[in-house]
């Protein structure tokens, strides 16, 4: 339960930052992935945020009809496409990690060094976790 109200908390602040962008929490996973590894397919992406093939294709629509992605056909596969930020998506993307970053430090801005260490330690742990069952 705590987990999940903690969850909670953070869409609700993500949510409020995310709107002035006219974005979603999905897209914004999807931004941020693509960031890191630029290029991926639809299905690739939907696998690493977790959303279901029908929510990532309308997620990549709405970003590509804002202008932040761009589809190009996969070299090897006449029926996929890889997906690519656009240079607005790339200059979107470190104020996404900038917001995210200062809703994570207002949640951990009560524990002292040596606890937010310890905690995100152990959510590290449980993603892995639960990256390994999947």
């Amino acid at each position: 339960w705590h987990l999940k109200f903690l969850g909670t908390w953070m869409d609700i602040k993500m949510h409020e930052r995310l709107k002035s962008l006219d974005l979603s929490i999905s897209q914004f996973a999807i931004i941020l992935i693509l960031h890191e590894k630029n290029g991926l397919t639809q299905v690739e992406i939907g696998h690493e945020a977790m959303l279901p093939a029908y929510h990532t294709s309308r997620n990549i629509d709405k970003l590509k009809s804002l202008g932040y992605v761009k589809r190009k056909r996969h070299e090897s596969s006449r029926r996929s496409y890889r997906i690519l930020l656009t240079e607005a998506g790339r200059d979107l993307a470190p104020g996404l990690y900038e917001a995210s970053e200062s809703i994570n430090n207002l949640l951990l801005s009560p524990l002292e060094e040596s606890q937010k260490t310890e905690f995100l330690r152990t959510l590290s742990m449980l993603t892995a976790h639960i990256n390994v069952q999947t």
